[in-house]
């Protein structure tokens, strides 16, 4: 009977020394179990079409004077396979700039012993296909598997371009879940994750095949009709669409319905760019939640004098900035080890005086595009502080405070100075202050981003990487930033230990993590499943509707004594 098959690796040993070839062929051939096949090159010849092979899992290349030119050549071209330097010997200055040229490990001759070179083998190996499947996430949406905001904006302008050379109408569609928050409020993470997975599969039973659908925030979905004939027949489409969406729905073994509000702008008609016909669209979808029940509006000329005036999300969202009506909630993060209460993160809600408190996800992006976003960053962070300062009181002086940044505020020149003046004027401990930031903020500016955060870390505050794993396309970056956590993405937890994919991918992060001298928290854990799963991998902090959702700061000793209670875990020290 035979066992189970094993998975070949196919390795290029790239060397004009054929010793090199002699020794390490005879080394993969001892390897058990067999699962690594070789590929040989013995001239530099057309080295970028071996590098981009797929076929190659893995690359050993004899140091040479070629060797920076290749590792250059590349990373220029996003080349994703692991290169493993053969060395005469080793130094920390070579190494040091190998790694920098983007070489993933190195052998040295002579020392090649078996059990060595099939272990960095595999690990890169391993490391390369959690690296492929991060970058396949990377335009996806983990939770419906829709485009996400960077694949969206790439399809629609594609899309447009089309349109263009063959003359046909483009439709773009914003879907918004109306009061989608209460849903979470109520029913928890898992029913309205379930929610939005129902909905994206019934839009997308309502599209043709030339159509395509993107998540753009919790609650907001993106639909780009192609080759539509006229206004009517978007409109035909949408109706079936809030149709479909307001079917009744389990969730929790209840019947639960909900409806939606949906804007449309045609190109080239509406808008001829990108942005504009984003904001059309969303101006037209702003004005049909406007309308109680599910409603669909086109953009027009009419639409965008309305929009503009004193009931407009814009005019509302000025308000609100004045009046200062957004206020903080704080989503607990435990330390598995201990049980014990270590952080919370602050997470922006909006407080409106008719409709309530309103979750960011249908009033974030619009604030980013009026350019709000700076003044209501600080006001955050001026909240953030006021709890650091309450806890102290509360006798809780070991829970650290983690706050979203976005590019728009770590950018602005005066970041570092009112942040330092918010600091001292609340009386807050700034060593008890966290920073998030997301991968795509990094990428914008690496360089200016890492010389704004080494001003900050001088006040004592830290650094958190948000949502690992989304976007992140130079991982060399991890390195080089004052990061001192890793927070693994929902996507990556949602699912395990049942999905060996997100299983591989949560364990290279945590293994990165750790190997980086990094600590790591697990964001969206819901099930006592998840986090055992994260126990025996050792991730240090989680945070997620197993112990509590976002709550308001007056709230967490009554949380903390309910966990202790329900749990019997120290829930804090």
């Amino acid at each position: 009977m035979q066992g189970p098959r094993v998975e070949q690796h196919t390795v290029l040993i790239i060397s004009e020394n054929k010793t090199d070839h002699l020794i390490l062929s005879a080394c993969l051939e001892r390897a058990l179990p067999q699962r690594f096949q070789l590929a040989t090159l013995d001239s530099f010849e057309r080295p970028l079409e071996a590098l981009m092979d797929p076929v190659i899992d893995a690359v050993i290349m004899a140091h040479g004077p070629e060797s920076e030119y290749l590792l250059r050549l590349a990373q220029k071209n996003e080349a994703t396979v692991p290169i493993i330097l053969l060395l005469d010997e080793a130094s920390d200055r070579l190494i040091g700039e190998l790694r920098e040229y983007g070489a993933q490990d190195y052998l040295i001759r002579g020392q090649l012993q078996d059990a060595l070179v099939h272990r960095i083998l595999d690990y890169s190996i391993q490391l390369k296909h959690a690296r492929e499947q991060i970058r396949q996430l990377s335009n996806r949406d983990p939770l419906t598997g829709a485009l996400n905001r960077v694949g969206f904006r790439a399809h629609l302008e594609r899309a447009m371009d089309r349109s263009e050379r063959y003359g046909f109408n483009t439709a773009l569609l914003l879907v918004n879940i109306d009061q989608f928050a209460n849903i979470n409020d109520h029913y928890g993470e898992v029913d309205g994750d379930l929610l939005i997975k129902t909905i994206s599969r019934r839009l997308l039973n309502k599209m043709r095949s030339t159509d395509s659908i993107a998540r753009l925030g919790a609650d907001e979905f993106a639909v780009v009709l192609e080759d539509v004939s006229s206004a009517p027949d978007v409109a035909l489409i949408a109706e079936k669409m809030l149709k479909s969406i307001s079917a009744p729905m389990i969730l929790s073994e209840q019947q639960v319905s909900v409806d939606a509000s949906i804007g449309a702008a045609i190109y080239p008609e509406d808008g001829r760019d990108f942005p504009d016909l984003v904001e059309y669209a969303r101006s037209a979808m702003q004005q049909a939640k406007s309308v109680k029940g599910g409603k669909y509006i086109l953009y027009s000329e009419k639409l965008a004098f309305d929009v503009a005036g004193g009931h407009s999300l814009a005019a509302q969202l000025r308000t609100a900035v004045r009046k200062n009506q957004f206020e903080l909630h704080y989503q607990p993060r435990v330390e598995l080890a201990s049980g014990q209460l270590v952080g919370l993160e602050a997470l922006l809600r909006w407080n409106h005086p008719e409709r309530g408190l309103i979750s960011p996800g249908e009033f974030l992006s619009v604030c980013e595009d009026m350019g709000l976003m700076k003044t209501i960053g600080y006001q955050v962070i001026q909240h953030a502080c006021s709890a650091l300062v309450w806890l102290q009181e509360q006798n809780m002086v070991n829970v650290d405070v983690a706050v979203n940044i976005s590019f728009s505020q770590i950018q602005d020149e005066r970041f570092v100075e009112v942040v330092k003046e918010i600091i001292t004027r609340s009386g807050a401990d700034a060593a008890r202050l966290e920073f998030e930031l997301t991968e795509t903020t990094i990428l914008k500016s690496p360089s200016a981003i890492k010389a704004r955060m080494d001003e900050l870390r001088l006040l004592g505050i830290s650094f958190s990487l948000d949502d690992f794993g989304t976007g992140f396309s130079q991982l060399s970056h991890l390195t080089e930033l004052p990061i001192s956590a890793l927070k693994v993405d929902a996507g990556f937890v949602r699912e395990v230990p049942n999905n060996p994919h997100q299983e591989a991918v949560c364990c290279m992060i945590i293994e990165m993590a750790r190997r980086l001298g990094m600590m790591v928290v697990a964001e969206g854990a819901e099930t006592h499943e998840q986090i055992e799963f994260l126990r025996e991998q050792k991730c240090e902090q989680v945070q997620g509707f197993y112990y509590s959702p976002a709550i308001p700061l007056q709230q967490l000793p009554r949380f903390i004594q309910d966990q202790r209670s329900q749990r019997r875990e120290p829930l804090f020290s």
